[in-house]
């Protein structure tokens, strides 16, 4: 169907609720995919390359992935079992540990001492295409580990999320594709994941990240709620981090898709050609900050979120990669997230905690793709 200057497409999406042991979470899943035989065969038929990957061996494989987030293929285990096949045929371990495509995506936080009410607020908007993702929100409650809401990437890694110690983890990709990785080692979908598992702050985070050898460019937003706030950049093994906290003369923080640090800004050379589309995101979010200072609501960020490019962040250019997929504003003090699935200039809002019964919620929702292409 087309609308004035978008193609419109029904695409679905799915909360999914898990909780129990690692095990138990994985087999829980596998009975929910095994509803979708195309879904069933994709998650149980991959064909592992451990050259690739850069192993010797599975079992080296699962140990670095274990160093890296403890207990993640317990739960990769369960799901294999679940399906009735071997681990090594899950795609998560392909994807993970080769050099692979990320999302774009624009990011922003503002501590309590910028916001009306005095809470702490994220917005997130997350571009890709609806052809290579999961389109699923998972509520995450895995027995010693903390409980957490966020996307999944390839169902065991995530794009975001929010934990029930309020801390906040999301990414921005670093506008570079296609260039040789010299560092190895697992992408941001494992290393936001662990972080969700096992930190409850942002230095707990930031600790937790000089202890993970970690491959791609992205930058990392991690907010917490003791009103500390961090951008932490990654450019193929160096990273770069700028911190805020409330009594800072700047409480917010933000990336989109380019450096913007010192230590990693000369990596822009590589930028695949979507800088100057960043640059106008950069300046935009720096106006309406320097606009709405102090008195921010979530209103307001959820208005800069639904507004259409170039004046606001949600993109329409899904077949340039480059479309909204979900839109996201997180109240970090309430440990609560509205999420919005697809662009929220054609989809409605939907609010979560962390309390949600088992089971899964079925979202249908519309994906206006733009006829124009990126610009």
């Amino acid at each position: 169907m087309k609308e004035g200057a978008y193609n419109l497409v029904n695409v679905k999406y799915h909360h999914l609720v898990l909780d129990g042991s690692g095990y138990e979470s994985g087999k829980q899943l596998a009975g929910i995919i095994c509803s979708d035989s195309g879904a069933k065969h994709f998650f149980s038929s991959a064909k592992l390359d451990l050259k690739k990957a850069g192993f010797s061996s599975f079992n080296a494989l699962q140990e670095n992935c274990e160093e890296c987030c403890p207990g993640i293929t317990e739960e990769i285990q369960g799901f294999a079992d679940g399906l009735e096949t071997s681990p090594d045929r899950i795609p998560f371990w392909n994807w993970t540990y080769s050099p692979s495509l990320g999302g774009s995506c624009s990011q922003l936080a503002v501590l309590a001492p910028a916001t009306k009410d005095h809470h702490i607020y994220a917005g997130r908007s997350y571009e890709w295409t609806h052809k290579e993702e999961d389109l699923k929100l998972f509520t995450t409650r895995v027995k010693g580990k903390a409980s957490h809401i966020g996307f999944s990437c390839l169902l065991f890694g995530r794009h975001d999320g929010l934990n029930e110690h309020g801390l906040l983890v999301s990414m921005t990709g670093g506008g570079i594709f296609g260039v040789h990785f010299k560092q190895r080692g697992p992408m941001f979908w494992l290393v936001i994941r662990s972080l969700l598992d096992w930190c409850s702050s942002v230095d707990d985070a930031l600790e937790r990240l000089e202890t993970i050898q970690i491959a791609g460019y992205f930058s990392l937003m991690l907010v917490d709620k003791k009103d500390n706030a961090a951008i932490v950049e990654f450019a193929d093994g160096q990273m770069s981090v700028k911190r805020t906290a409330s009594d800072s003369s700047e409480p917010y923080v933000f990336s989109v898709n380019h450096y913007r640090q010192q230590g990693t800004r000369k990596f822009n050379k590589l930028n695949c050609g979507i800088i100057n589309h960043s640059q106008i995101r950069e300046s935009l979010i720096t106006k309406w900050y320097k606009t709405h200072n102090p008195k921010i609501s979530k209103k307001n960020i959820q208005t800069l979120l639904a507004t259409e490019h170039p004046n606001g962040l949600c993109n329409h250019f899904y077949n340039d990669c480059f479309g909204t997929l979900w839109s996201m504003t997180f109240d970090v003090t309430q440990r609560l997230v509205d999420v919005c699935f697809s662009a929220p200039t054609h989809n409605k809002h939907h609010c979560y905690g962390l309390d949600d019964p088992t089971g899964v919620t079925e979202y249908p929702t519309v994906i206006p793709i733009k006829l124009s292409r990126l610009p």
